[in-house]
């Protein structure tokens, strides 16, 4: 099958900056990368806020059928996470020049590429909640027409209503059997934690920004080959190993969790929550951070709101990574503007700042 070719919409205010429009965009076309997708073409509408009806204005609805149709799109994806009715009314009216056209928000692209790599049972059971989550007010927002066109002929408008009953009833179900099964994995997650615990292991968890190296620190500290890629998002699942230098006796268990991204919808957080266990009941959090990311703070910013979301209460240790890939100037202004907050400087790739770090672990655990 050819790449799926994607046009990329975003609706930005006259007073953003335009680094933080174009950052958003380079996330938006990773994400699309990752999916598998091809960008062919993307459309900035400078608006105060997002129109009610379509998200995007009539005159650049008019605009997108023309690129539609130029450019041979499969996909038009919002960078943002729209009402139930505007994806719906958007996409229904470029039915009418390409019936096959998909229309996705920002949170569709991401549980599309979770598809991709969700492995194991729980991470199944957690994305198909996200999307029964996502999708319920999307189809309450679609209204009787469309339903009478699937079920019952078009005009049957009562037939309609009662297939948006039985959806609606489908979707509750789902939910609550979902929720249900993530609880019972939530609970033997949560007695192999305490498990742990009376054994008298100490925990470690890494957290930060999706592609900020976590995997690499992970294979660094405990000598595992968990595969690392170039992409958004290759880690759903919690992993585990044994810190590879702890003191003789000692156990401590370093876990790589899921990246975070901004703009993350609450549901997919919720729904992530018992993967993310690992993180809230850590003894230490390990922040990994991009140290060549141009937009270091606010990913920073980003991860520590998530986290508060979480309930995590403890200050994570800031770990900067990657810095053979940028100057010694700005290696230094990280030392001066971060000064305070004692982070630890590494880089996974050139071997450098790990064994410091282990100490660091090994002493801020009291376990040597």
């Amino acid at each position: 099958m050819k790449p799926p070719r994607c046009l990329l919409i975003e609706v930005a205010s006259s007073q953003r900056q335009k680094i933080d429009l174009l950052t958003h965009f380079d996330e938006l076309k990773s994400l699309v990368d990752t999916f598998g997708g091809i960008v062919v073409d993307q459309l900035i509408q400078n608006k105060p806020n997002p129109h009610l009806a379509t998200y995007i204005g009539p005159g650049k609805v008019e605009e997108v059928k023309e690129r539609i149709t130029a450019q041979e799109i499969d996909i038009v994806i919002i960078n943002d996470v729209t009402t139930a009715g505007q994806i719906f009314r958007l996409e229904k009216t470029l039915w009418t020049i390409k019936p096959d056209i998909h229309v996705w928000d920002r949170a569709d692209l991401i549980l599309q590429i979770f598809d991709l790599h969700a492995t194991s049972k729980e991470a199944k059971l957690q994305i198909e909640l996200a999307r029964m989550s996502h999708l319920g007010p999307r189809i309450y927002g679609m209204g009787g027409s469309y339903f009478s066109q699937q079920g019952a002929g078009i005009g049957t408008r009562g037939a309609g209503e009662t297939n948006i009953e039985l959806m609606r009833r489908h979707i509750k179900n789902t939910i609550r059997q979902l929720q249900e099964q993530l609880k019972e994995v939530a609970a033997r997650r949560e007695s192999t934690m305490r498990e742990r615990k009376r054994k008298g292991a100490y925990t470690v968890a890494l957290v930060g920004y999706t592609n900020a190296g976590k995997t690499s620190l992970y294979n660094a500290l405990t000598g595992k080959g968990k595969q690392v890629k170039n992409a958004l998002f290759t880690t759903l699942d919690s992993t585990t190993g044994k810190l590879a230098d702890a003191p003789p006796g000692k156990q401590i268990l370093v876990t790589d969790t899921i990246g975070f991204i901004d703009r993350l919808p609450t549901f997919l957080i919720d729904a992530f929550r018992s993967t993310l266990m690992e993180s809230i009941h850590a003894d230490i959090l390990l922040h990994v951070v991009d140290g060549s990311d141009p937009t270091i703070n606010k990913k920073i910013i980003v991860v520590e709101d998530i986290l508060r979301q979480l309930g995590v209460n403890q200050s994570p240790v800031l770990v900067f990574n990657k810095l053979d890939t940028i100057p010694e100037q700005k290696v230094e202004d990280l030392y001066k503007e971060y000064a305070s907050s004692n982070p630890h400087y590494i880089s996974v790739k050139a071997e450098a700042g790990i064994k410091a770090l282990t100490e660091r672990i090994i002493q801020y655990l009291s376990v040597a």
